[in-house]
């Protein structure tokens, strides 16, 4: 294309077009990179939170379900009558929660601490599991029996659910 200048009839003053800066579109293309990105990490940060699943065993349920309730009924009425202690309550209930859930799925349950237990485990075990822990290890909770009933119902309830 010839310059303005060489175009018969134009003032020498004048010059052709100009092309915008390439920094222009630069700008627009990162601020809409940012925009995306924006939107990814809010759909990041806000999405629910995965329920960890936890493979079964091949395993009588039933059985293990009324076993392990028959134990927890058995220490329950133990504790109720004075003959174990609350504080000693709370750490056999825990081991019968624990040998229930390894016995019914490849969680190894009877060696996981709590923390491995919020990071692994299902929401529910984990509320049975947090409920029984500082009773187990504190020397004198403020009313041990009322913590142990409501560990015992709890596990009662993940025991007869769970599996």
């Amino acid at each position: 294309m010839p310059a303005a200048a060489d175009v018969p009839g134009m003032p020498e003053e004048f010059t052709g077009p100009v092309a915008y800066s390439d920094r222009w579109l630069w700008i627009g293309i990162a601020l809409l990179v940012l925009v995306l990105a924006y939107y990814l990490v809010s759909w990041w940060v806000t999405r629910p939170p995965r329920v960890p699943t936890v493979p079964r065993r091949t395993v009588d349920v039933p059985d293990a379900q009324q076993q392990h309730l028959a134990l927890i009924d058995d220490l329950a009425a133990r504790v109720r009558s004075g003959d174990v202690g609350p504080r000693e309550g709370h750490q056999q209930l825990s081991e019968l929660v624990r040998s229930y859930v390894a016995a019914v799925s490849t969680l190894p349950a009877r060696t996981m601490a709590l923390a491995d237990f919020r990071d692994r485990a299902p929401r529910e075990l984990v509320e049975a599991i947090e409920l029984m822990y500082p009773p187990e290890f504190a020397p004198d909770p403020a009313d041990p029996l009322a913590t142990f009933e409501d560990a015992v119902g709890r596990s009662r309830d993940l025991v007869s659910t769970w599996g």
